[in-house]
């Protein structure tokens, strides 16, 4: 599902409807900074772009890094940050694997199943992208399928 994109405004009023003893002034700096930082190209220590909704409250960190989770399904994030996430054809090549709202996603964090580690396709850098999109389709699923698997 990847980020629920939503305005500093209205985060706001969420995050003080949830914690109505939580200062709106100190709210609204610290989510203004996390911004600032994101747009200049604060990263976090494992290199990935910050989470601005995370980092205005724990420090400059990604998604993963604060909640220990591969990717976000169904959080927010300020709406300016997801925008910027999503390269132009002037920036960098696209690579890697992102979900729908740009946000980077690495297949790394994925624990492979036990039926890809006895899969003759396991060492094949020409399988390596379908695996990859496969796993990373099944995230959540409570039994593995892949139609691609032959047993060594």
């Amino acid at each position: 599902m990847g980020f629920i994109p939503i305005s500093i405004t209205d985060y706001i009023k969420i995050h003080l409807t949830r914690n109505p003893n939580d200062k709106k002034q100190v709210i609204t700096d610290s989510l203004k900074n996390a911004i600032k930082d994101f747009k200049n190209g604060v990263k976090c220590g494992c290199g990935n772009d910050i989470w601005v909704i995370g980092s205005a409250f724990t420090g400059n960190s990604c998604f993963t890094c604060i909640t220990g989770e591969s990717f976000p399904s169904g959080d927010y994030e300020i709406d300016e940050a997801i925008h910027k996430s999503i390269q132009t054809a002037d920036s960098e090549p696209i690579m890697g694997y992102y979900n729908d709202d740009g946000t980077k996603i690495n297949p790394d964090l994925f624990l492979k199943p036990g039926l890809c580690l006895i899969c003759i396709n396991e060492d094949n850098p020409e399988e390596e992208i379908l695996c990859n999109l496969t796993r990373m389709d099944q995230k959540n699923e409570e039994d593995f399928k892949c139609f691609a698997f032959r047993k060594r």
